[in-house]
């Protein structure tokens, strides 16, 4: 594979294994925005998919020395994607959000004298919040209640987009442990 000032990937892999930022400037010029569609398509995010892209750039500029000459950078960057998609999915799959609504579909389930309305799960959930910080509540009411993206919580916040996902991470973890609580859980 040739760029418009025809170095050859070879060379480019080369130069990266040397510490040429100018290479690795180049790569990520040759390959950002393909993998940022390839992400893009698993996460149907585009924050997360250039945040798992920036990862992916900073992982390989963390292990340039150790580069193989020989290597297929397409290959080799798109199997790291690959990964990453995983990762993403199995992350997504372990949030507390969902792992809350698991536990509540499978209580509802085990509880059949003593089913929990509809009405008694929101005035739990409610209480839950309302025991978060409000800059947590705020950002959780934002994300997970109104759906704006982290971007536009940032911008109406007036904070980071880093800081809101932070905020996001805490405030579900704080969340889950208010509603194991509140429910008569363990903690």
């Amino acid at each position: 594979m040739a760029n418009s000032i025809n170095i050859s990937e070879t060379e480019l892999v080369a130069s990266l294994k040397k510490g040429s930022v100018k290479a690795f400037n180049m790569i990520y010029q040759l390959y950002a925005k393909r993998l940022l569609i390839y992400i893009a398509s698993a996460t149907n995010n585009k924050e997360d998919a250039e945040e798992i892209v920036s990862d992916i750039f900073l992982s390989l500029w963390k292990n340039h020395k150790n580069i193989d000459l020989e290597t297929d950078l397409s290959t080799f960057l798109f199997h790291i994607a690959y990964k990453r998609r995983i990762d993403f999915f199995r992350h997504s799959l372990t949030v507390p959000i969902y792992e809350d609504y698991m536990l509540f579909q499978n209580d509802l389930i085990s509880q059949e004298n003593n089913e929990l309305e509809y009405h008694d799960f929101l005035h739990i959930f409610n209480q839950a919040l309302e025991l978060l910080p409000s800059r947590l509540q705020t950002v959780l009411t934002l994300s997970r209640i109104k759906g704006l993206s982290n971007e536009q919580i940032a911008m109406k916040l007036k904070i980071s987009s880093k800081t809101v996902r932070n905020s996001i991470s805490l405030g579900l973890k704080l969340f889950k442990k208010n509603l194991d609580i509140l429910r008569g859980g363990e903690i």
